[in-house]
């Protein structure tokens, strides 16, 4: 067992990210297979289309709303609503909103 109690973790905007999209690292990977993020976009905020080759990462909306587009389907999740991209699944964020979109994301390692 291990308890995270970082009160005020350290932002930072991850590669590919934009528009002042920040994030903090609640449960790092570490040693681990498995890390969850807060992640905080103000309007017009967002991540370029990208995959990942070995992470299956999910996102639960805790408030606002954010759109997604995989390149062939465009959606958007409001608050309480999630979806999984599994490894390869390309994918592209952007708080198309008028107030600030708040996200958990989930990043499980695949080997």
């Amino acid at each position: 067992m291990k308890i995270w109690r970082e009160k005020n973790p350290e932002t930072f905007t991850p590669p590919a990210h934009f528009g002042g999209l920040k994030v903090a690292n609640i449960v790092p990977f570490g040693d681990g297979e498995f890390s969850v993020q807060v992640s905080r976009a103000p309007p017009g905020a967002g991540g370029e289309m990208h995959h990942h080759d070995t992470w299956s990462q999910v996102f639960y909306v805790l408030g606002g709303e954010l759109t997604f587009d995989t390149g062939r389907e465009k959606f958007t999740l409001h608050a309480g609503e999630s979806v999984l991209f599994e490894p390869k699944d390309p994918h592209h964020t952007l708080n198309e909103g008028k107030g600030d979109s708040t996200s958990l994301v989930f990043t499980i390692k695949h080997e």
